[in-house]
């Protein structure tokens, strides 16, 4: 195989390990708190929507999938701005 493959692999594995530590559980925290947002009621496409950033932005996401601190600030923020909840400390 030649780097590229390798590469290439990598970046797909942490992709869906983001899209099973991140989205997945917040996607189903979303389900109970506001079940009329659209990335509830169109999963597939907030599903590739969320696979597309998440590739863009895997180099970023790479502490919270490392750092369980980082991971649960993220995943909060996520689900906030998913479910339109607004921030009421600032």
């Amino acid at each position: 195989m030649e780097i590229w493959q390798y590469i290439v692999a990598f970046w797909l594995a942490g992709v869906l390990l983001a899209m099973w530590k991140i989205y997945l559980p917040s996607l189903k925290v979303i389900k109970l708190i506001a079940p009329d947002v659209i990335i509830v009621t169109r999963p597939i496409l907030a599903g590739i929507v969320t696979f597309i950033l998440f590739t863009i932005f895997l180099p970023f996401m790479v502490l919270p999938l490392l750092i369980p601190d980082r991971l649960e600030k993220f995943a909060s923020e996520f689900i906030k701005g998913a479910a339109n909840i607004k921030d009421e400390t600032k």
